[in-house]
């Protein structure tokens, strides 16, 4: 720990350059820290397996997989996967890749002329052909749609179809142990919708602007408790109330919110914690399952936890998991502890810092000019 605090003091000169254990800066041309490396961030950052630069082109390896990749956003991309081989795509003429996004083997020609890909579902591929997309589509498992005109769609436990999307839509709905069972919905958008299940009912008017909706709950069964978990939106967004087997919440927005996380999971119910919004996330208090304030914000001006205390754009403290905490003065950057902005531009602007630990602080003004140590 003392090795760590004289370590940090090493040598700086004003904001321009400083060098200690594992980090050097020359701002704003350049800084390291460990494994990553800046240079004029954000145009430039490397780690150890990738780089990327103004965050249009980036490179990656992956060694233990022997595969790699690299992607010029958003007309080039090419690689090497472990167990498709190379690949490469120029974007919209025509291409493959294993693996974007949610979506694997996706394949182009024209895009949105034509595309396939796969999707897992269970221990099935389900491969799509889209023609025109999103207009015409053909699925393997039966499923396809003439958007918005008409479409058919097939999951694990239901069939869903609509005509004239979305003011038609319908779906018929099997048993299964991880949905609300068997059953039927149907809406005619914007007037009404319902949902008939064996464990859920649902109706919404004018959707989804007021809706009511009651599910039993095998959490709360199993609990010992028999009441159902429900929802009454009235008018979404602007009203909502619910108390379920997860939470309990209200919210009036965007001037009040409570919610209220359940430990169902741990068979009593009872609250493992909570948190209490104002003004849209404006002023927030988060507390524990007794009811002990752990952490409060008032957005972007005040943020205080068990760890750490930040007046924006004055002081900021952080405790780190060791003990030894950090302070400093100013802090201008909105968002707390941000890596590449420490590294690259938080020191034009912090005159004061403190290194503190149980026996002594460290502390350092005008980047280093004076240092002195206090002890405790």
């Amino acid at each position: 720990m003392l090795s760590s605090l004289i370590a940090a003091a090493a040598f700086q000169i004003g904001p321009f350059y400083q060098q200690k254990q594992d980090y050097a800066a020359l701002r704003p041309v350049a800084a390291s820290e460990g494994e990553t490396f800046d240079v004029l961030w954000p145009a430039f950052t490397s780690h150890r397996d990738w780089w990327r630069f103004c965050y249009i082109a980036y490179w990656q390896d992956f060694p233990e997989k022997d595969a790699w990749q690299f992607a010029l956003l958003p007309v080039w991309f090419n690689g090497r996967d472990a167990e498709k081989g190379g690949y490469a795509g120029l974007f919209p003429v025509a291409g493959c890749h294993p693996h974007i996004a949610t979506l694997y083997d996706f394949k182009f020609c024209l895009w949105p002329l034509w595309m396939r890909y796969s999707v897992p579902r269970g221990r099935e591929w389900l491969v799509t052909d889209s023609v025109l997309f999103p207009f015409f589509s053909v699925r393997s498992d039966g499923a396809w749609s003439v958007w918005p005109l008409y479409g058919v769609n097939h999951r694990r436990e239901s069939d869903h179809r609509y005509v004239l999307w979305p003011l038609v839509t319908w779906a018929s709905y099997r048993e299964d142990r991880d949905t609300s069972g068997e059953g039927g919905s149907w809406m005619f958008w914007p007037l009404y919708g319902r949902v008939r299940r064996a464990r859920e009912s649902q109706d919404l008017f004018l959707p989804p602007l007021f809706s009511w909706t009651e599910t039993r709950s095998p959490a709360r069964e199993k609990a010992g408790d028999g009441a159902k978990d429900w929802r009454l939106r009235c008018p979404w967004p602007f009203f909502e109330i619910e108390d379920t087997a997860a939470r309990e919440r209200l919210s009036v927005w965007p001037f009040y919110e409570s919610v209220g996380l359940k430990s169902y999971g741990r068979g009593d119910g009872g609250l493992s914690s909570s948190v209490t919004r104002y003004g849209w996330r404006l002023l927030e208090f988060y507390r524990d399952g007794d009811g002990a304030l752990e952490e409060w914000r008032l957005f972007p001006f005040v943020a205080s936890g068990r760890n750490y205390f930040r007046l924006w754009p004055f002081w900021e403290t952080d405790v780190a998991p060791s003990g030894v905490s950090r302070s400093r003065f100013l802090a201008l950057f909105p968002i707390r502890w941000v890596p590449a902005i420490d590294r690259n531009w938080a020191k034009y602007w912090t005159f004061y810092e403190k290194a503190e630990c149980p026996q002594f602080a460290e502390h350092s003004l005008f980047w280093g000019i004076v240092r002195w140590r206090t002890w405790k």
